[in-house]
């Protein structure tokens, strides 16, 4: 493994933490939330709810060239919706997974491939949860991966993605605009990339309130640090 640590992120987690924490919803089980109460209904609404299954996303807050940034991948021709970007994560396996967490960070393993120090990733917590198009509960769990990562890093699964590439915070931010998704019936946040397939959806939807209110202020407001 030939990675170093990312100074600015491991510094950076005791201020995420607190504010994780002081956003955390404890009638949620702590979880940071995604949607306003009304909206949060809404969207739990969109969909009939397939209470048979679990799966959790991991939300990776990574380094990559100096630059805070999110992790994102692009599923594989093999898979259901091809093409479109997601983060890495799966369904929950009973008898193999003992948390949503753990079912987070195997899926990321198994997509993202590499030699990377996983037993040093920072897990801050987890998100509200929202259903998939096909009404199974995702639960994103957000972690802080603290080695400084490069393009080789990981060269991810064939079998699952396409690409895994990487987004800075302020190129986020540059990116973001809005658009209807009619599940939800009302607009909702994309990210238009400018090479590759736009970033939208439920990916989105997680994406933006993680961004402005965790990742914004600690990492890019440096007067807070």
């Amino acid at each position: 493994m030939n990675l170093r640590r990312c100074q600015t992120l491991t510094d950076a987690i005791p201020r995420l933490e607190k504010i994780f924490a002081e956003k955390a919803n404890p009638k949620t089980a702590n979880a940071f939330p995604l949607f306003n109460k009304s909206t949060h209904q809404a969207v739990w609404k969109s969909v009939p709810i397939n209470k048979e299954r679990q799966a959790a996303v991991l939300v990776p807050l990574v380094s990559f060239q100096g630059e805070p940034s999110i992790l994102f991948t692009t599923r594989s021709m093999n898979l259901p919706h091809p093409g479109e970007v997601s983060f890495p994560g799966g369904h929950l396996e009973e008898g193999v997974d003992n948390s949503l967490t753990d079912t987070a960070l195997r899926e990321a393993q198994e997509e993202l491939l590499g030699d990377y120090p996983w037993d040093e990733v920072h897990i801050l917590g987890q998100s509200t949860a929202l259903p998939s198009a096909g009404g199974t509960p995702v639960t994103p769990i957000i972690g802080v991966l603290p080695y400084e990562i490069h393009a080789n890093t990981f060269p991810g699964n064939p079998q699952e993605v396409d690409e895994v590439f990487v987004l800075s915070l302020k190129e986020l931010l540059e990116i973001e605009s809005r658009e209807r998704l009619q599940r939800f019936k009302s607009n909702v946040p994309v990210f238009h990339r400018q090479h590759g397939e736009r970033i939208w959806g439920l990916t989105a939807v997680i994406t933006r309130p993680i961004l402005h209110n965790l990742f914004k202020p600690v990492l890019l407001e440096s007067s807070r640090l």
